[in-house]
């Protein structure tokens, strides 16, 4: 009885340990994608949209998949990408309004690349509108990086620009009178002298998902952080230790209804060493694996996340 016992605790804390992992979503449609960089839903649950992402970064795609009763339906690019960088959609909590991150150039009659702006698609009886620049004060001259929307529809985003702590800062444009404002560096301790990047703000804001490289923290080059907001000023970042690998963890995206986690990682069952010698024809099969070291998107349940 006493051996049984032992066994079924074993088998529980394995359980348990299972349940906490996040595994790949949909690997039998992305592990053949050069690199799918990050993900987000609409509110009802029945859009998923994803980056597609070339080898080298150089072009990207903002791609969807509709919910059927037969499952996701087969991938497809939005009618406004696929001449430049498009990248990082994200919804307004309303569905009517995508907006998304392009090096694509302000005016039509310009086919050279800028920086990287904010700019939204409206809904439409016909799909999305004509894609817009959402402006200043918002984009400037240098680079802006993962819109973020809230109930309020105020904006957070990723940017190096004046007014922030560290090298990239998470800000925030107030959206008032119909107007959004001049961005603020947030208050608190969530920004720090070093990177903050791809911030997903709940739309309530009671809390915020972000990636941080800050040296001698976590494990890897970039890790996944929580922050709550605290009378308006954001707490320091506590990692999410049960997520981070030892390689690039981002772009982070939280769906209430379904409870889950979503978010991409660089990690990679490659080893750095092997005991046995690969042979060309093992070196090519190990390299067909789904886990080789590309961007690929993951899930968990969120509140096992945020378990102490």
């Amino acid at each position: 009885m006493r051996v049984l016992l032992s066994l079924l605790i074993v088998l529980l804390n394995f359980l348990s340990f299972a349940q906490q992992k996040a595994a790949a979503f949909l690997p039998e449609v992305f592990e053949n994608y050069p690199n799918v960089r990050d993900f987000t839903m609409s509110p009802d649950g029945q859009d998923i949209y994803f980056t597609v992402d070339d080898l080298k970064s150089r072009i990207a795609l903002i791609s969807f998949m509709k919910k059927t009763k037969d499952g996701w339906t087969r991938p497809e690019s939005v009618s406004f990408t696929g001449k430049y960088r498009d990248l990082e959609a994200a919804f307004s909590p309303d569905g009517k309004r995508l907006y998304f991150v392009s090096n694509r150039p302000i005016h039509k009659d310009s086919v050279n690349p800028k920086d990287y702006d904010i700019w939204y698609v409206d809904k439409t009886l016909k799909g999305w509108s004509e894609p817009r620049n959402i402006g200043f004060p918002i984009n400037t001259s240098a680079h802006e990086f993962y819109p973020s929307i809230t109930n309020k529809g105020d904006i957070y985003f990723t940017a190096e620009r004046e007014g922030a702590i560290g090298r990239e800062d998470i800000f925030v444009s107030r959206f008032k009178d119909g107007n959004y404002q001049e961005p603020t560096s947030l208050k608190g301790a969530l920004n720090t002298k070093y990177f903050e990047f791809n911030a997903y703000v709940a739309p309530d804001e009671t809390y915020i998902i972000f990636s941080g490289q800050r040296p001698k923290e976590g494990k890897g080059r970039g890790e996944l952080y929580i922050s709550y907001n605290e009378n308006g000023n954001w707490s320091e970042g506590k990692l999410l230790e049960k997520i981070n690998s030892e390689y690039l963890d981002f772009c982070p995206f939280v769906d209430k209804s379904s409870g889950k986690l979503y978010f991409t990682s660089q990690k990679t069952d490659v080893q750095r060493t092997y005991k046995e010698a690969l042979n060309l024809n093992s070196f090519l099969k190990m390299y067909e694996q789904s886990s080789k070291g590309l961007n690929r998107i993951y899930s968990i349940d969120f509140n096992e996340v945020i378990k102490n």
